[in-house]
């Protein structure tokens, strides 16, 4: 609350403004993940963003006079130094279902572009993200306590009544599916695990909460002038260039069928990357990389670095603004540059919405 008191004085004073003037002449690249159909945004509101919400967003762009580009063409004006002044780029992480049927219609209606990275695991099996479910099911239910004998190598009756406890079931349960499972009987367990918690597993996964676009919403957001782009096969980046190139080729020999064209851009899945994966993704053809680290991007930004605002239902609208009119962006770069200075320090990557879709 006193850091938005802080916000709304340094808007109310002009300073807004004036961080505006500092910083026009960057590009601003907005993150966004899931859109809510139901509760997601209580479940992980990091993650997922109520429809209504993003629409205010979309809004605020425009009233603004904020220039929304596609992400191909920014970073060509980037590379000239000829981007117009508060340009902003609209990426989508992950490819949720609710992409096609709540983003992409908002985003029609404003005429802004948006380039969505789609991992294509869950969208080749057709199922739920068992990591998310698992963790929604536990978050979701009433029951104060869950049978596990026959989910996992446990047997035992694991209390469900704080927070921590559901997450260490949760943990318990994801664990074992991931490691010892098969798709096919990830989907037989968390069915068995939604009946014991009381929940109705068919309605989730007819609503697609938590599920991955198909093929021909894909195909049908291209039609309709969406970006598609890559974000691996298995959400997943690992620090080996074999695997590496694995992922990539995975991802693009599902998708670019499916788009009809070469995809050459990227997202770091969870946020993680490291500069040493920058050589091995410029030697697959991969021009352009986002991050989940905050701030401007500029002609010597490295372009596997770019930089993003992780916008979700957890950020208000005056953190929204003062993100988007340069005056965060600003104490970041203030506050970095200190930190540098007194401890030399400069991360290898920084993880995002942290959540691993895919099993391994």
């Amino acid at each position: 609350m006193i850091k938005r008191i802080i916000l709304h004085a340094c808007k109310w004073t002009g300073i807004f403004h004036l961080s505006l003037l500092l910083t026009k002449r960057g590009l601003r690249i907005l993150c966004y993940h899931g859109f809510a159909g139901d509760d997601e945004a209580r479940f992980r509101p990091r993650l997922f963003i109520a429809p209504s919400t993003f629409e205010q967003r979309m809004k605020f762009l425009a009233a603004k006079g904020f220039r929304v580009l596609p992400l191909s063409k920014a970073l060509e004006l980037l590379d000239k130094k000829k981007l117009p002044v508060k340009s902003v780029v609209v990426t989508i992480d992950d490819g949720f279902a609710g992409v096609y049927k709540r983003a992409l219609p908002i985003l029609t209606r404003f005429g802004f572009p948006a380039t969505t990275y789609v991992t294509t695991y869950n969208v080749l099996k057709g199922t739920p993200v068992f990591r998310l479910l698992i963790q929604y099911l536990f978050w979701k239910t009433k029951s104060e306590d869950v049978e596990v004998d026959g989910l996992n190598n446990t047997r035992a009756t694991l209390p469900l009544r704080t927070e921590s406890e559901r997450d260490y079931a949760s943990d318990l349960v994801m664990e074992y599916g991931e490691s010892q499972l098969e798709e096919p009987a990830r989907v037989s367990l968390a069915r068995q695990l939604a009946a014991r918690l009381g929940l109705d597993y068919e309605s989730i996964v007819q609503r697609r909460l938590l599920g991955l676009m198909t093929p021909d919403e894909i195909r049908s957001a291209v039609a309709s002038g969406m970006d598609i782009q890559l974000h691996t096969h298995r959400h997943r980046l690992p620090m080996s260039s074999e695997l590496v190139a694995r992922e990539i080729k995975d991802n693009r020999d599902f998708l670019e069928p499916v788009v009809g064209r070469r995809l050459h851009h990227l997202c770091y899945p969870s946020g993680i990357w490291a500069r040493e994966q920058w050589p091995w993704l410029a030697s697959l053809g991969i021009e352009s990389a986002t991050t989940c680290v905050p701030g401007l991007n500029d002609a010597y930004t490295p372009r596997h670095g770019l930089r993003r605002f992780l916008d979700g239902e957890n950020v208000r609208p005056i953190e929204f603004e003062a993100e988007l009119y340069g005056f965060t962006i600003l104490m970041r770069e203030a506050r970095n540059w200190l930190r540098r200075l007194f401890r030399n320090e400069e991360p290898r990557g920084v993880s995002g919405a942290a959540t691993r879709l895919a099993p391994d």
